[in-house]
């Protein structure tokens, strides 16, 4: 895409809106269209395609599991939030819901309230990485959604945790 500033840069705005880009891709110079005309436009189509389902993939396995009491992200779900905050940054029309959960220890408002916080954290962190905020939903489920129905420590520690899910727009 350096073969011309202006033609890359009307690609990229171009890949924003569906509806912008056969013109932007019409109106390069004769040229680069000369070079392969359908190279431009084969490399843009399927790429917005890929990052959702690039996303779709990233979200299959996409759970922050928290400590006890705690809403820090730990390596595990700060690695799964970088690598879908960076096909989020690259297609502003993909979004996610954010969905914080509690082991069903402590009271119902205490979980409601520590699932938002743990919810509140992953996208704080998805703003860090230039995700837009308009991009990003927060649900808490509280103690309500158990991954683990069971009643001990191993079942705590697999539902006290963020999901990532992907939203029609």
């Amino acid at each position: 895409m350096r073969v011309v500033s202006g033609v890359s840069t009307m690609l990229m705005m171009a890949a924003g809106c569906a509806h912008e880009q056969k013109p932007a891709v019409a109106a390069a110079p004769a040229p680069v269209a000369a070079v392969n005309p359908q190279l431009k436009i084969e490399a843009q189509a399927p790429q917005r395609g890929d990052e959702g389902r690039q996303l779709d993939d990233l979200l299959k396995g996409a759970v922050a599991y928290f400590d006890f009491n705690d809403d820090r992200l730990n390596a595990q779900g700060l690695e799964a939030l970088r690598n879908i905050g960076e096909v989020l940054r690259r297609s502003p029309g993909l979004h996610i819901r954010v969905e914080g959960n509690c082991d069903e220890r402590g009271t119902a408002e205490y979980n409601l309230m520590l699932g938002h916080r743990r919810a509140a954290v992953a996208a704080k962190y998805l703003a860090d990485l230039g995700v837009k905020q308009s991009q990003v939903e927060l649900v808490s489920f509280g103690a309500e959604r158990p991954a683990v129905p069971e009643h001990s420590e191993s079942a705590w520690a697999k539902n006290r945790r963020d999901e990532v899910v992907k939203v029609a727009q």
